[in-house]
This record gives C-alpha cells, sequence and structure tokens, in this order.
C-alpha cells in the first residue's frame, strides 16, 4: 500500500502492511500446519496424540473372544508467546510530509516480525527432527537431497517441502542432476528460480545456516507439526503527549510445536 503526503497513516494501513510481509516471508514456517486458537480462553494448547501403538490383528478361534486392544494417548502441551513492536508518528512527521519515511519505518517492523516469527519456526524446527543423513563433504548435491527423502518416507512420511539454505542452494545450482530433476530443468540455473524436485517444494532461505552451511531439511508438512495462533495480527494507537507523537502498536500471539519429528529429516552436506 503507497502513501502521499496527505494521507494517514492508521491502524489499519499498520495491519494490513504487516500481514501482507509476514505471509509474504514464510520459509520455515511452511513446515507447520496452522491453526486458529482464538476461540480458546487459555495461555496454552494441548494436542492429544495418538501414540500408534496398537498391536497387530490376530487369529480368532470358533468361540473365543476377540482380543480388545487400543493405541495410547500421549498429551503435549504448548504455551503461547507475543510479539509485537511499535512505531511513533511525531507531530512534525505529520505535518512536514514525512508519512512516506513513516511508512517505510513501518514496512521495516514488519519485516523484523516476519523474521523473528521465521526465528521461532526454526528454532523448532532444527530442534526436533528424525535424524540428520549427508556424506559430510561440504557440498550439497541431489544425492543428499534424495538420502533426505528417502529417510523420510521409511518412515512412512510423505515429504512434500524441502528447505535449502543459501550455501547449499549455490550448490545445487552447479548440480546438473537437480536441474534436471526439478521440473523446470536447465531454466533454474538461468533464472536463479526454485520449482519442485521429486514431488516436493523447493524454499531458498538467506537468514540461517542449516547444519552448519551447505544444508537442508526434508519435510512432511502435512504431517510435522503446527503453527498456532492465539491471537491474529492485531494494532493499538495510543497518545504520548510528552513527545507530542501517535504511538502505533501491533503484535501477535503464536506458537510453533513439532508433533511427529520422524516427518522431518536435516541434510548435512
Amino acid at each position: 500500500m503507497t502513501l502521499t503526503t496527505n494521507d494517514v497513516i492508521t491502524e489499519d494501513f499498520v495491519r494490513d502492511t504487516v500481514e501482507e510481509v509476514i505471509q509474504e516471508n514464510l520459509v520455515y514456517r511452511q513446515a507447520f500446519r496452522e491453526i486458529s486458537a482464538t476461540g480458546i480462553q487459555s495461555n496454552s494448547y494441548t494436542f492429544n496424540i495418538d501414540a500408534d501403538n496398537m498391536g497387530a490383528p490376530s487369529v480368532v478361534a470358533e468361540g473365543e473372544e476377540f482380543e480388545r486392544d487400543q493405541s495410547d494417548v500421549e498429551q503435549v502441551t504448548v504455551t503461547f508467546k507475543k510479539y509485537g513492536g511499535e512505531v511513533a508518528i511525531t507531530m512534525e512527521a505529520m505535518e512536514d510530509g514525512m508519512i512516506d519515511f513513516k511508512a517505510r519505518e513501518v514496512e521495516d517492523l514488519a519485516r523484523a516480525m516476519a523474521e523473528k516469527l521465521n526465528d521461532e519456526a526454526f528454532e523448532e524446527l532444527d530442534a526436533n527432527v528424525d535424524s540428520t543423513v549427508g556424506d559430510n563433504d561440504d557440498v550439497l548435491t541431489f544425492s543428499d537431497i534424495r538420502d533426505g527423502m528417502v529417510a523420510v518416507r521409511r518412515n512412512s512420511y510423505n515429504p512434500d517441502l524441502l528447505i535449502v539454505d543459501l550455501d547449499g542452494y549455490g550448490d545445487l545450482l552447479t548440480d546438473s542432476n537437480f536441474n534436471r530433476a526439478t521440473e523446470m530443468g536447465d531454466e533454474v540455473v538461468r533464472s536463479g528460480e526454485v520449482g519442485q524436485i521429486a514431488g516436493m517444494r523447493v524454499v531458498v532461505d538467506n537468514t540461517h545456516d542449516i547444519a552448519d552451511g551447505n544444508g537442508a531439511f526434508v519435510i512432511d508438512s502435512a504431517r510435522y507439526g503446527y503453527e498456532l495462533t492465539r491471537t491474529p495480527v492485531s494494532t493499538n494507537e495510543y497518545e504520548d503527549p510528552e513527545r507530542q507523537a501517535d504511538i502505533m502498536q501491533i503484535f501477535t500471539r503464536k506458537a510453533w510445536k513439532a508433533i511427529f519429528n520422524e516427518a522431518a529429516v536435516k541434510v548435512d552436506a
């Protein structure tokens, strides 16, 4: 949204800007399915997880009772955190036509918020994977990605997301096997875009080194875990008379939780 010098920065503008930037910069948050927890009256949320340890069917002889069995249920609780920041709109900014400058500050705040939420998702993902695969030669190759995909499938999951760090992405751009295996083929090298490979969406991140660099995550995002939203992106405006400024606050309450660690594998090139 573009403002002119005659416009006013409103709560709607701040909220819309932050929501737009946050949704454009998902990266690690794509590993988690979204759940709205806005209707609960609590600062925590509890999952009831089926342990999937029910016994196999047995042979039942004539006249005998059936064996009765059921899976155990494990409870996993996650606590919400509040993330927020604020921007001051001073009297001078309003009177001197500095609205475009302040709008850029709002965008900077939005990007900072998006980065923080991605950091939280990364920390949860990085600490909760089933295993680490790779040949440890410091070069990420199609063979490494294949090993990660096979490992996830051996756990009876269906990987649909590949997140690659920047160094690893550079390695893959020069890997002819990777480029031929992607839907975009050799266009990857020319355009710098990454498409899909073996049914997995390929996402490049430039904020974290995975496995100390040249790394990746292979994930079944439909099963791995959840991003819960207790409070959607919200705004609050108040006056600061001593500074002759209007203060715009932006905040949200969220949590991330890995449920099935076996649905994600880290690739260490």
